[in-house]
């Protein structure tokens, strides 16, 4: 068992993003048409030039890493052009840096709850939610890029409130020899905290790991 977190673990952060532009980003940089997203997103295109490409319908004239292409991209900006960070309060503090193991709030939720056996169908899709969330992202080009950009997953803005309800239906109980005394409770409720502030912008999320 790892032991509780000490001062080198990794902060997280969930990030919002354009919902309705995540999957057509990630399709297209996992092997599919770059240039028919460009083509048929025009908000997007212009979101590039604004970034200084010059023709931001061909991926080969684009010098940026995968990982940085679908966060610049995605990532959810005010209406002068400025990413701005979920409101949580003192919620994104406590998700982004959870005292045990490798820092994830997610990862403990996902190691420690359990079947409340009320209802083992929210159960699953709880659990199939947080594996996106938690490794949507691994193994693609798009995991890790330049700057240290690291990221986990994503859900769209129809996962996040599914996710969101989940966790607070009754699908689910902490496990009782979890390491933590309400570590799951507590864990739960600074996600959920951010899932709420998500839907109040109607946007997506991805997981960012900060070391």
């Amino acid at each position: 068992m790892e032991e509780v977190f000490d001062a080198t673990t990794a902060f997280f952060t969930l990030d919002p993003m354009v919902s309705k532009r995540l999957v057509p980003t990630f399709e297209a940089l996992s092997g599919g048409d770059w240039t028919e997203l460009v083509s048929n997103d025009e908000d997007l295109e212009q979101r590039l030039i604004s970034q200084g490409l010059e023709s931001p319908e061909s991926r080969d004239s684009i010098t940026w890493d995968d990982a940085n292409l679908f966060f610049l991209s995605c990532i959810h900006l005010t209406p002068v052009g400025q990413p701005m960070p979920l409101e949580a309060g003192l919620s994104r503090e406590r998700f982004g840096r959870f005292p045990y193991g490798d820092g994830s709030a997610i990862t403990y939720l996902r190691d420690w709850i359990r079947d409340s056996r009320r209802k083992p169908d929210t159960l699953e899709e709880l659990s199939e939610l947080m594996e996106k969330l938690a490794t949507r992202m691994s193994g693609t080009s798009m995991e890790s890029g330049f700057g240290r950009l690291e990221m986990r997953g994503w859900l769209t803005a129809e996962e996040v409130t599914s996710l969101r309800k989940a966790l607070t239906s009754k699908c689910w109980m902490p496990s009782a020899d979890e390491p933590l005394d309400g570590g799951c409770q507590d864990a739960a409720k600074h996600l959920v905290a951010l899932l709420r502030a998500a839907e109040k912008r109607f946007c997506g999320v991805v997981l960012r790991v900060h070391n």
